[in-house]
């Protein structure tokens, strides 16, 4: 994690509206979010940027499709303790993901899909929790 503490979510999917709104969302409930377009995008960024606490990824994408790019994680060993909930509008639920949303996903479903996997990110910035 960054220095401020909040988790970083890696959005893989390529339609730009859905891309953006659920990064604003997200980015709203204090995440990080950084935004792929498809597989092939998504390995060049992790080969260069701190690993995610969380993926969400599409399944339907040219270039590298979500089926293919678990693949690849699992072939290559990366990312294993990291949870991918695949969010996406095809029936089918590909092994290698922790949990299966379908679009149209509701923003109660996906908010509790995250909450599920990360923790709270609602500290404000600066603040230090105690005990």
């Amino acid at each position: 994690m960054s220095s401020d503490g909040a988790p970083l979510i890696l959005l893989i999917e390529d339609e730009e509206d859905i891309r953006d709104a659920v990064s604003t969302l997200l980015e709203m409930e204090g995440f990080r979010v950084e935004q792929c377009v498809h597989g092939e995008d998504a390995w060049a960024w992790l080969t260069c940027h701190e690993r995610p606490n969380l993926v969400l990824l599409d399944l339907m994408m040219p270039v590298m499709d979500g089926q293919s790019f678990l693949l690849r994680l699992s072939q290559e060993r990366l990312l294993t303790d990291v949870p991918i909930v695949v969010l996406s509008g095809s029936p089918f639920k590909p092994e290698g993901a922790v949990a299966y949303l379908r679009k149209p996903v509701s923003v109660n479903q996906l908010l509790e899909m995250v909450r599920r996997f990360l923790p709270s990110s609602k500290v404000g910035r600066g603040e230090s929790r105690t005990s």
